[in-house]
């Protein structure tokens, strides 16, 4: 039985130093590429498509998912069903979600220190790492930070929470959980989260 087929597109960054980036096609099932193209606009990926001859072409009906960061207008216009295939991988999500919380602690920072407060002092990879890998006594004073009433304590929050999501099973309950949290990103008052939330918030309407 032919397993469905799922691909990857990512913008990385390219092999000339500075900010260049290159766009690549993988078949994660078969753990291959299959196009690399300069940069990451809409028309990078746009050259896929026309490499997939006929006899193929139907077999990319079954591809099962599709995940990537960007150039998501090249695959709706290209991919009968995009819509209901595209996905943005746990990875991407938790990256985008854990720079916002650095910048909350990097504003937070500098106005508690200015008024001489140290409490983040040292504490950056603190709000980044996973808590469970923590040794016990780094856990104890990591835990009276996120449960005091610091700004960045709430960003960690909800970034955490908005990962829940990766549990759901079912659409409707994810859904749910979704626009719950969403709402309680956009009170939160922490620009950085909000503007992470309006993001995902449009990718998870896509």
């Amino acid at each position: 039985m032919r397993r469905n087929r799922s691909a990857i597109w990512r913008g990385r960054e390219g092999f000339r130093k500075g900010h260049s980036y290159v766009t690549l096609v993988n078949d994660l099932g078969r753990s291959r590429v299959l196009y690399v193209a300069e940069e990451r606009k809409q028309s990078s990926l746009d050259g896929f498509w026309p490499m997939l001859s006929a006899e193929q072409w139907p077999r990319s009906k079954r591809w099962r998912w599709i995940c990537g960061t960007r150039n998501v207008a090249s695959t709706q216009a290209h991919l009968p069903g995009a819509e209901s295939k595209i996905v943005f991988d746990k990875f991407h999500v938790a990256k985008h979600l854990s720079e916002a919380v650095d910048q909350v602690r990097r504003r937070e920072h500098k106005t508690l220190k200015a008024a001489g407060d140290d409490r983040l002092s040292g504490t950056r990879y603190d709000w980044l790492r996973n808590r469970a890998a923590m040794e016990p006594a780094d856990r104890r004073q990591f835990d009276v930070l996120r449960q005091s009433g610091l700004k960045t304590a709430r960003a960690w929050a909800l970034k955490e929470t908005a990962m829940a999501l990766y549990h759901y099973i079912y659409e409707r309950p994810a859904r749910k959980h979704f626009r719950w949290w969403w709402n309680w990103a956009q009170r939160s008052r922490l620009e950085p989260i909000k503007r992470v939330a309006r993001m995902l918030k449009r990718r998870f309407e896509t």
